[in-house]
This record gives C-alpha cells, structure tokens and sequence, in this order.
C-alpha cells in the first residue's frame, strides 16, 4: 500500500488541478493500493505556517514529491520508480 499525503486548501485552482493530476498518473499506473490523504491547511495553524506559500504538496513517506504545480510526469515517474524498487 502506498500511502500519500496531500497537503491543499479551499479556492485553490492549483490544488483541484493536481489532484486531477494524481489521479491521472494512479490510473496510467494500474495500481489500486494507493491511500491518497488530504489536509486542509487552513484548518491547522502548523499546516498554515509551513504550507501557505507551497500548496499544493504531494509528499510520500515524508519526502516532498511534488510542489506548487502537481503534474502528471513528474507523479507518474516517482510512483513508477518507487514501485520498481519493491
């Protein structure tokens, strides 16, 4: 199981975008054990103050895959790559 974390926030065109993106590349993949986690950063004073300026933020095991602008590549060729080693 793959576990993401998304970190976004409401009237983000960027975030909704991304997500889009995240799917896209889990789909072109064929892999369904995947848990996709989203965080509203506004909702948290800590998520805030390290994410405002980021968002969206994929991250995986606690490493930042993606930020700012989520494209399908760069997800896709992560999770490929981090598959293989398994």
């Amino acid at each position: 199981m793959i576990e993401l974390v998304y970190y976004t926030r409401k009237n983000c065109q960027l975030c909704d975008d991304g997500r889009e993106q995240i799917k896209l590349a889990l789909s072109e993949l064929r892999y369904n054990k995947v848990k996709l986690t989203s965080f509203d950063i506004d909702e948290d004073d800590r998520l805030q103050e390290e994410y405002m300026v980021r968002v969206p933020v994929l991250k995986h095991e606690g490493e930042v895959v993606q930020e700012g602008l989520i494209d399908f590549v760069q997800v896709y060729d992560y999770l490929k790559e981090y598959l293989g080693k398994r």
